[in-house]
């Protein structure tokens, strides 16, 4: 195997690296005209535990000198003890509405008398009424406008739909400038059945009316930023990848993992479930010549545990197939690096799913472990930029699954270049060190825009 650095940036590549790192470096030790001491308030729907690019933005933000403060709501025994890793952070959770499991019987009652209500109303008349629509959006969507109107800020930055309509509204009523950061093309991420229908029309009925009066939009993905000006005919969002901070990586590359038992392919996720490629990649793994052991990571129900050891079972590799708990954000670098190769198995279910760059890629870079991707489309665009650490397989094939995993795994000396280049594209371009400065300058921007002398 010949082994050409081209993990290496290219001119433009290099240019781009250099301006967002002058333009973090700027935003953080205040040489250029920040107006610092502004206010900021992070709307998200999930817990900060669960949202890493919550936690990133208010970090990069209130190191930067604005006062950060952030919404989220509580439904989680699970994620309420995670997020007191964050309690000595700059920046402070200001209110916490709780719904599901974590509410007060009669808070729970009146969430589903709202729900039940709003469901019966979009029946009857559509999603005219606004109200409605943010009632119909999400159980949490009217309590996070509640808590937002309360809390003053200067900028909000909304993260999901059910926190849009919150940061518009509360925005108007500070004179305030408000901002979206799309994590996934939202509409998209319903598959296009009738019984979704209803659900799709009042994300657009959201996303239409306050998405042409923010002051940026922001997307995870380029195919996602395309998507979300395709469908509402508003200037492209910018990019900011969903990368992690530098400090979370492995100090240098390693030839292989540490796994005991034998070649390793990792994956993890919130939740292990369907659609993600996972039935392919257990069946796959009985048909590579290298026997590698599958490891899963996440929260799983009992019957989605049993229908996977069923699959493991009637293929003969139920002792390869291992589950382990979730842990905390931050250690997702340092636990991939014991793996040899990371696994991106989605087969693009939904329209956002063909498109949309999950963050598990750039873990797995950071990581220095390389990618074993399904050839969809945001997958095959995102190879082209770091060709040297990713492998591709057909979508939902086991047969080229298998093939791509006795490529890499067969050959230590391959195996050893990809995750060393794998480590390079961590350190030198997919981290957020880099990328937070396009936040920076986009933040930067539009407040000098609204409050420079």
């Amino acid at each position: 195997m010949t082994q050409e650095h081209s993990w290496r940036l290219n001119p433009s590549e290099q240019h781009e690296a250099s301006y967002h790192r002058l333009a973090a470096s700027i935003a953080v030790d205040g040489t250029e005209q920040i107006i610092t001491g502004k206010k900021i308030c992070i709307v998200t729907q999930l817990h900060s535990s669960m949202n890493p690019r919550v936690v990133k933005e208010a970090d990069a933000l209130s190191k930067a000198g604005y006062q950060v403060s952030i919404i989220a709501p509580e439904f989680s025994e699970w994620g309420k003890l995670q997020d007191k890793a964050f309690e000595h952070r700059l920046w402070r959770i200001v209110a916490r509405p709780q719904f599901g499991p974590r509410a007060t019987r009669i808070a729970r009652l009146r969430e589903f008398a709202r729900r039940t209500l709003a469901q019966i109303a979009l029946s009857i008349i559509g999603t005219r009424s606004m109200t409605v629509a943010i009632a119909a959006c999400h159980p949490v969507a009217p309590l996070l406008v509640a808590a937002t109107k309360r809390q003053s800020a200067d900028l909000y930055i909304a993260h999901y739909p059910s926190a849009l309509a919150a940061v518009a509204i509360a925005a108007r009523r500070h004179n305030a400038l408000y901002a979206f950061d799309a994590e996934d093309f939202h509409q998209g991420d319903l598959p296009s059945t009738p019984e979704h229908e209803s659900a799709k029309q009042v994300i657009s009925r959201i996303e239409s009316a306050y998405l042409p009066g923010c002051c940026y939009v922001s997307a995870a993905a380029p195919g996602i930023a395309q998507a979300y000006a395709d469908t509402y005919a508003i200037q492209r969002p910018i990019t900011i990848r969903n990368v992690f901070p530098k400090r979370n990586a492995p100090t240098a590359p390693t030839p292989k993992g540490n796994a005991l038992l034998g070649p390793s392919i990792y994956w993890y996720s919130q939740t292990i479930g369907h659609d993600r490629g996972l039935q392919c990649a257990i069946r796959a793994i009985s048909r590579a010549a290298t026997q590698p052991h599958l490891y899963l990571r996440g929260a799983v129900s009992g019957s989605i545990r049993k229908n996977f050891e069923a699959i493991a079972r009637e293929c003969n590799v139920l002792n390869r197939l291992h589950f382990l708990p979730p842990e905390p954000p931050n250690m997702m670098e340092q636990l991939a690096s014991l793996y040899d190769v990371g696994l991106c198995g989605e087969i693009g279910a939904t329209e956002n799913r063909k498109i949309a760059l999950t963050n598990k890629q750039f873990t797995y870079l950071l990581a220095g472990i390389p990618v074993l991707m399904s050839d969809i489309t945001a997958h095959r665009d995102f190879r082209k930029d770091a060709i040297d650490a990713v492998a591709l397989f057909a979508v939902n094939d086991a047969d080229s699954l298998a093939q791509t995993i006795d490529h890499v795994l067969g050959d230590l000396d391959r195996l050893a270049f990809m995750r060393a280049s794998a480590w390079r594209y961590g350190q030198m371009k997919f981290n957020w060190d880099t990328e937070q400065g396009i936040l920076l300058d986009q933040v930067q921007r539009v407040l000098n825009a609204k409050f420079k002398p």
